[in-house]
């Protein structure tokens, strides 16, 4: 009789082991988790928070189980724990502007899930759930950190496990013991585990600590699921930080401090010479110092910076390429880069403002230009800061990370889109590897790029349906600004004027007069790099505005950018790759980029800060990366590309849609005759499954009929109220009733029938499945 009492106190000494087991494992991550990122004070109070939840609902499940409540309810609280984790993180990323990495993320869901199952306890099986969960989750934390604490908490962990163990074995033992030694002694159990404690603390402190190091090869790290994220952290290296072999063998880098090479693969230079061709005769070298369209914009030479790139131009004037150069198979069936992130992308490597009419320059760099780089930590990586003031174009703007992998190109200048924020390149925390090619082009100190180490990029991609474009025209006086409204004192230059101001006519917003020349040359000019202009009769730009209307990107964007400055709008020429999203290699989630996908664009100064920068496409074929979009307008995006493909196969819909109706309307006669022709076929040969059977597809041709057996009604009830409208002998439902019942309640032993009776049940069963039918009910 005192037999039970000590039981329920047994029960609440493993239940309150089985809670400081979890909570112990629940501290462990929540310090893993917030190494320097969150403070004590924080982790104490997370932990006090999870420790009162624990007890007090502790309390409420061991009063509901006095109260007969059932372990049905108790999972619908754990599947609701585990849901409202995973959608809390986005949440917390909304409206917090912080999160955690995948793996993270489900680490959290479980761990929430664990200390449910621990409050739990009160039912065995969650307990030992939970006690097994708590090994898991200190594990997990010691493969990501592996401070003092950590040792001190998966040593109590080791203790507590060890205790729980003994204790409720010893516990399972107790039945069969004499009543002699039924009163046991804890003391043996903690002494145990000490010794566990002892061993594990021996291992920890060994060099190198093997054991934790064994387990990072087999954990989930940050990265690890080939998709760039911001929220990412130290991990393997995995994810996006490797880029399969698809072009060439060498564009695998399996860590992410792979080290820096250097080759004799072609220059940018080489590159667009390649796609271009080579230069056309009227190509020279003119004086940068060139008079313009309006006098009181003229820039004098002595006014020029001081760089050793001010010479360097890209003409317009070029020959036509040859038609084996064209076939040919060259350096473009290489991939020179690899990205990872959201594409369509603009690489910016060059930036052009002076133009004569046939050459681009490159602008410059004043000698003095010592804008600043600083340095950040985020998340225990070294980010070096290239804009940290925000520009008028940040409102609304999210950071953004792409992953940009150099294959074989060979250039220090670093190809990243517009509104670069930061850099991060593992272990490079140095601000003076970092300089400046051109004033909003990073370029680092060294002859070239590093080979296979992915660079991590941080950009903002504004949205111009967010901004205030009215002032665009006043955005910057500065005389270095001038450079990038200079028009050369051409005749053509005229006509370009005229035909701008007559597509504007009418227009009074400064964005819309700039988005209406970009649709102008994207809906009356064909890209067509073949087509070249040698400049020999007439200068490349009339020609090709005014005669043929079809050439390459650089003489669109060479005639957009004039018709914007003739507007008076600062305009500069920009070169560089495009990442085309119909590059995308779905196996290795990167976008190659090749030779051939060297592109020319515009970029318009639409604010007064001096980044206030916006890119304009005004070649066909190409768009701009704009903000990530919202769920409402990724939902309708879905929406309309689903309509989209139902639209372009219609017929393939229509038979789809038709099918699955006809599928759901008869549902119950094609499971019939599936059915009834697998058991004709292959009868089982066990009796008590082939009476199981027999009676399952009895009762799913009743429930076609509407006719479903009730809950509280017995198999004999409910047969004898269904006889008349079945097809079959009575006598022949009742020997089914009295077979089922033997298959349900008669011992093992009694399938050792002898064959006349096995025979019968065999011939009772076939004759249903074949014979009982529902009648067709007369009106």
């Amino acid at each position: 009789m005192r037999a039970e009492p000590q039981k329920i106190s047994d029960s609440r000494i493993l239940h309150f082991i089985t809670i400081a087991m979890v909570l112990a494992g629940a501290l462990a991550l929540s310090i893993s988790d917030a190494d320097g990122r969150y403070s004590r004070t924080w982790i104490a109070v997370n932990f006090l928070i999870e420790t009162t939840v624990a007890f007090l609902g502790m309390h409420y499940f061991a009063s509901l189980k006095k109260r007969n409540g059932t372990e049905a309810f108790v999972n619908l609280i754990l599947l609701t724990v585990m849901l409202a984790s995973l959608v809390w993180e986005p949440i917390q990323r909304m409206f917090f502007g912080n999160g955690r990495p995948f793996e993270l993320i489900l680490m959290f869901a479980v761990k929430n899930t664990f200390l449910v199952m621990a409050a739990a306890g009160c039912w065995k099986k969650y307990q030992q759930f939970a006690a097994w969960g708590s090994i898991f989750l200190i594990i997990c934390a010691a493969t990501t950190y592996s401070g003092p604490d950590m040792i001190v908490l998966a040593g109590l962990e080791l203790m507590l496990g060890f205790f729980w163990l003994f204790y409720s074995y010893w516990n399972t033992l107790r039945i069969a013991l004499l009543p002699a030694v039924k009163k046991q002694n804890p003391g043996k159990y903690l002494l145990l585990s000490s010794l566990a404690l002892v061993l594990f603390l021996i291992i920890s402190f060994s060099s190198g600590n093997p054991v934790v190091h064994a387990f990072k090869g087999i954990m989930p790290s940050s990265g690890g699921d080939s998709r760039g994220d911001l929220y990412a952290r130290d991990g393997l290296g995995d994810g996006e930080l490797l880029v399969a072999g698809k072009f060439d063998i060498r564009s695998f880098a399996p860590i992410e401090n792979a080290p820096f090479m250097s080759s004799d693969d072609p220059s940018l230079y080489d590159i667009m010479s390649d796609t271009y061709e080579e230069e056309g005769e009227i190509s020279k070298n003119i004086d940068r110092a060139i008079g313009l369209r309006m006098q009181d914009q003229k820039i004098e030479e002595k006014e020029l910076p001081d760089a050793e790139n001010i010479n360097r131009h890209f003409s317009t004037a070029r020959q036509q390429k040859t038609a084996e150069e064209e076939s040919a198979e060259g350096i473009s069936s290489d991939a020179l880069l690899h990205v990872s992130g959201r594409t369509p992308l603009h690489l910016r490597m060059e930036t052009y403002d002076i133009f004569d009419g046939v050459n681009w320059f490159s602008e410059p760099l004043k000698g003095d230009y010592r804008k600043p780089f600083s340095l950040k930590e985020r998340f225990e990586k070294p980010y070096i800061v290239v804009e940290s003031k925000a520009h008028t174009l940040s409102q609304e703007c999210r950071n953004e990370l792409h992953v940009i992998t150099n294959n074989h190109l060979k250039s220090n200048q670093l190809p990243a889109p517009l509104h670069l924020r930061e850099i991060h390149i593992d272990l490079v925390d140095r601000i003076d590897l970092f300089d400046w090619h051109q004033e909003s082009i990073v370029k680092l100190d060294r002859k070239e790029l590093p080979r296979l180490v992915p660079m991590h990029l941080i950009s903002h991609f504004p949205d111009h349906k967010l901004i205030d474009f009215r002032a665009v025209k006043y955005a910057s006086t500065s005389h270095q600004q001038k450079h990038f409204i200079a028009l050369p004192e051409l005749p053509v230059v005229e006509k370009i004027k005229r035909l701008a101001e007559d597509l504007v006519s009418g227009i009074e917003n400064d964005w819309e007069k700039i988005k209406r020349i970009e649709q102008y040359h994207r809906q009356h000019f064909q890209h067509d790099r073949s087509i070249t202009y040698d400049g020999k009769q007439a200068l490349p730009l009339d020609r090709f505005l005014f005669e043929h209307k079809a050439g390459p990107d650089y003489l669109i964007a060479s005639s957009a950018a004039l018709m914007l400055r003739s507007l008076g709008y600062s305009t500069r020429l920009v070169s560089g790759f495009y990442a085309s999203p119909d590059n995308y290699d779905i196996k290795s989630d990167h976008t190659p980029v090749l030779a051939d996908d060297v592109h020319f664009w515009v970029e318009v100064k639409v604010g007064p800060s001096a980044s206030d920068w916006f890119t304009i496409e005004p070649t066909v074929g190409y768009a701009v990366l704009g903000p990530p979009l919202s769920l409402y307008e990724k939902t309708i995006e879905a929406f309309l590309a689903i309509t989209n493909w139902l639209g372009k196969h219609l017929m393939l819909s229509l038979l789809t849609l038709g099918s699955i109706i006809s599928i759901f309307i008869l549902r119950y006669q094609i499971i019939d005759f599936l059915v009834t022709g697998w058991l004709k076929l292959y009868q089982p040969r066990d009796t008590r499954r082939f009476i199981f059977r027999t009676l399952w597809l009895l009762e799913w041709r009743a429930r076609s009929q509407g006719q479903k057996r009730p809950v509280s009604m017995s198999l004999k009830q409910w047969l004898q109220l269904q006889a008349d409208n079945l097809a079959i002998n009575t006598g022949c439902l009742s020997e089914l009733v009295k077979y089922v019942n033997w298959a349900t309640f008669a011992p093992n032993s009694a399938d050792n029938m002898q064959a006349p009776e096995s025979d019968l049940i065999s011939h009772c069963c076939t004759r249903i499945i074949n014979e009982a039918r529902w009648k067709k009910q007369s009106p």
